[in-house]
């Protein structure tokens, strides 16, 4: 189990003195995976615990509050993906305006060596930090080489030069464009979004396709349409197929994007749990019809498509 500090302050001896992968880390794609494999490494070698060191709220959220939600995973599954990985701690430092107005050595100081306390740091070639990222990889280097902290800087990863590297940015990219396959291997794993499930107007259920809404909260929109998904219950383990609507639900006035996820074969009542969607495949882009009954027709071919898909 990873154990998560919202607080950097007052840790325990046996909370300091990691080897930290650290940076932003939403997504944990392969990028942040080579990262914190390198940091897994010197770990390994040296006997230190392994630890993620993250900006909370993410900078960009700091910095442009105003911003459409735009967040690829929530902390329940990126502690599940780091737990996986088999990290220690998870450091959440705060991203505030003693944080922002820090230069790259007063950071190195305060965040890494007096709060954190750490043995060495791991991250991207492209690493900037510190006021109006005046730190580079260069000057983190030399600021933890005077505290007798290590400093490992690792090469951006990428498929070739046709998709370049690996990154948030492009995997946020993909699910706009509804390409999930290419945000999956990007991941290395299907996106996955997780969330309540609330009561709906359950037009569904009077056709025969009753539905889980899931509210996408801060997740990222993908491309609004129809895909097909998994869905895991709260406590469970296996990942049931299912068909789910992203948009806004045009035909029936709707207004907000929501996930409306159909899992076949299944008739149990989960207001209220918890649930895990992972998209798998996009059908079609989401459309206004004429009226509900040639909607109710196109649900059920997609439906049907859905189906094919997963073998059913």
């Amino acid at each position: 189990m990873v154990k998560v500090f919202q607080s950097i302050t007052d840790l325990k001896k046996s909370e300091r003195g990691a080897v930290i992968a650290l940076g932003n880390f939403d997504g944990i794609h392969r990028g942040h995976q080579a990262v914190i494999n390198a940091a897994h490494a010197v770990s390994k070698e040296t006997g230190k615990p392994l630890g993620l060191g993250m900006f909370n709220p993410h900078p960009t959220r700091f910095f442009k509050p105003e911003l459409n939600p735009f967040l690829l995973m929530s902390r329940k599954v990126r502690a599940e993906v780091l737990r996986d990985m088999g990290m220690s701690f998870c450091y959440e430092i705060p991203f505030d305006d003693q944080l922002r107005n820090m230069d790259d050595e007063e950071f190195v100081e305060d965040i890494l060596y007096q709060k954190l306390g750490i043995a060495h740091v791991v991250v991207g070639e492209d690493f900037g930090y510190g006021k109006k990222r005046c730190g580079n990889v260069e000057t983190l280097i030399k600021h933890c080489a005077a505290r007798d902290i290590g400093v490992t800087p690792v090469k951006p990863v990428g498929l070739h030069k046709l998709y370049g590297k690996y990154g948030s940015t492009e995997i946020r990219d993909a699910l706009k464009n509804g390409n999930v396959f290419h945000a999956a291997h990007m991941l290395s794993r299907p996106w996955q979004v997780d969330g309540i499930v609330s009561e709906g107007a359950k037009r569904g259920r009077t056709i025969g396709f009753p539905t889980a809404n899931v509210p996408f909260g801060e997740f990222i929109r993908p491309k609004h349409g129809v895909y097909c998904v998994e869905v895991r219950l709260e406590g469970g383990a296996d990942w049931l197929p299912a068909v789910a609507n992203t948009g806004t639900r045009p035909t029936v006035g709707g207004q907000e994007a929501r996930i409306e996820a159909h899992i076949f074969d299944f008739n149990q009542d989960i207001y209220g749990q918890h649930v895990d969607v992972r998209f798998r495949s996009f059908i079609r882009p989401e459309m206004k019809f004429e009226s509900f009954d040639i909607l109710k027709e196109q649900i059920a071919k997609d439906a049907a498509g859905a189906r094919a898909v997963f073998s059913i």
